[in-house]
């Protein structure tokens, strides 16, 4: 028997999903893929099992669409000369419960060190995240 993967699990929107378009529902993705993620994804897939949850994975449906979209989003990039190095089926899964994942990717998260005095709420309220600064 072998030795399962680690979670890696990874934020949608603003992490995979460039969104800079203002949200409009759960269901519609209105921009394109983060440059370079497929690229990191078929190598992270060699560590990690990938798992996107997401703020949208409460329905469904806006599930289908996050895979519909990733779907068509790589058909995309390899139409637009992208090539995989993976010579392994390089696959996400989808939850509708955050997992317990070894290490999570999100664009508005900050990692807790222990220490509650370095989190002054008066600086954490202006916090940006990359795509909106």
């Amino acid at each position: 028997m072998s030795k399962s993967k680690p979670i890696l699990c990874l934020d949608f929107d603003g992490v995979i999903h460039k969104y800079i378009t203002p949200w409009i529902n759960a269901e519609t993705i209105s921009d394109d893929i983060t440059e370079g993620f497929f690229e990191w994804a078929d190598e992270a897939s060699q560590y990690f099992t990938l798992v996107i949850y997401s703020s949208r994975s409460k329905s469904e449906r806006a599930i289908e669409s996050m895979q519909f979209w990733l779907y068509e989003q790589r058909k995309k990039w390899r139409e637009s000369g992208g090539t995989s190095v993976a010579t392994w089926p390089v696959s996400f899964e989808f939850k509708n419960e955050k997992p317990a994942a070894f290490l999570t990717i999100d664009d508005r998260a900050i990692t807790f060190d222990g220490d509650w005095l370095k989190l002054n709420p008066a600086r954490l309220v202006q916090f940006k995240p990359w795509n909106k600064r």
